[in-house]
């Protein structure tokens, strides 16, 4: 449902040393050779494989040397039948020469050299086009760049690309009761924690957060975020979201767009919601914080990389863990638990967090993964090998 009503951002051009973690929109093709020259791929001497033929202990091959070849310089020396150039390892090759014998495999005395094993053509020598081809596809699209991916554009001179524009998510977060971090609190005031969860877990999506503050429990403050909402890729708002008498944002999204669902079958996180406001996704969380961290995992992290044109389902690393004990689930609902990962020998173990709650924050900054109890399922037993989803907020 909510991936039928996601749109891919538009595309920008970047410089390819401000890239990292940025999705590609086209596909990326070397502009050159790498390396753009043939170079040896070892110290010691260029030399014409046929003249080290039959060469052995006994009877080594004797080489003039006619000079020598440092990294980052070139000559115009040509090799000839029985000579050789002194070369380190990445300098280009001079013509004739068509392998290097390791230094090891030599003697050297004086500007002559013997040579004790021989070479084929092309051995210890890097090719030009070796690594990448001229016109060769070196990066695909919707690929997250990595810093590797950064090093392979600048070397195939790639150095303006396209890119995936980043999503601007707007977070608001609701609540009377809430306060500021280093407020002091009066009696019934919490202090407000979640956008500070949200935001960066949005960015490591590779979106741009933006916190627009805290929202008054009132149906006209909430109306409010709604009137900018075409400022943003999406919206995330958290509290006033169940079914009580302050929770407005869910008939706040119904009277100002569209409301495609309210309450999922996931615990914890059920109050989460989902609907569209001048065309503008908007995704309303439940105000306690392990809830709303769950929502973010379940339904808007796997939207975020919808909208970057990234694999959205099942997109998540799996570990195959043995349960310590037991865990538990009503059916007709998935639950949605908190482990600590441990490893012995090889394998590994996931250990429940005994304390539960919603709004109990520990249960996750303790927890190294999650895993999932399906919908039909009463829970799983100690011993179990079950699937954890490493936690990486």
């Amino acid at each position: 449902m909510i991936f039928s009503r996601i749109k891919e951002v538009n595309s920008e051009e970047l410089s390819f040393d401000e890239a990292t973690g940025r999705v590609l929109s086209k596909d990326v093709k070397s502009k050159l050779n790498v390396p753009p020259f043939d170079r040896s791929a070892m110290d010691g001497f260029a030399v014409r494989a046929e003249d080290t033929f039959g060469a052995d202990e006994n009877e080594p091959r004797h080489l003039q040397i006619i000079g020598s070849i440092e990294i980052g310089s070139a000559s115009d020396m040509e090799v000839g039948r029985g000579q050789a150039v002194e070369i380190a390892t990445g300098a280009p090759m001079p013509k004739g020469a068509d392998a290097t014998v390791m230094v090891e495999k030599t003697s050297k005395e004086n500007n002559k050299i013997k040579v004790f094993e021989p070479v084929s053509p092309g051995e210890n020598v890097s090719s030009a086009g070796e690594d990448v081809k001229s016109g060769q596809k070196v990066l695909e699209a919707d690929r997250r760049l990595r810093p590797s991916d950064i090093g392979m554009l600048a070397s195939t001179g790639n150095l303006k690309i396209q890119v995936k524009r980043r999503p601007k998510i707007g977070i608001a977060i609701t609540g009377d009761e809430l306060r500021k971090p280093g407020k002091s609190l009066k009696p019934g005031e919490i202090t407000e924690s979640v956008s500070y969860i949200l935001a960066p877990a949005v960015e490591k999506c590779g979106a741009e957060a933006v916190r627009l503050g805290i929202v008054p429990d009132r149906f006209e403050e909430i109306e409010k975020i709604f009137n900018n909402a075409s400022d943003f890729d999406a919206l995330i708002l958290t509290g006033g979201s169940s079914v009580g008498e302050k929770d407005l944002v869910p008939d706040a999204i119904s009277k100002s767009g569209e409301l495609v669902f309210h309450g999922v079958a996931v615990r914890p996180g059920s109050p989460s919601s989902f609907g569209l406001v001048d065309g503008t996704p908007v995704f309303s969380l439940a105000g306690f914080p392990v809830a709303s961290v769950i929502a973010f995992e379940m339904i808007v992290r796997p939207a975020l990389r919808a909208m970057q044109g990234l694999q959205a389902k099942d997109f998540r690393m799996e570990i195959k863990a043995k349960l310590l004990r037991k865990l538990s689930s009503s059916l007709g609902r998935m639950d949605v638990a908190r482990v600590r990962l441990k490893k012995d020998n090889g394998d590994f173990f996931a250990e429940p967090i005994r304390v539960t709650g919603s709004s109990v924050l520990r249960t996750v900054t303790e927890a190294d993964g999650l895993v999932t109890i399906p919908e039909n399922s009463e829970g799983f037993s100690e011993g179990d090998v079950v699937t954890i989803y490493p936690l990486d907020l």
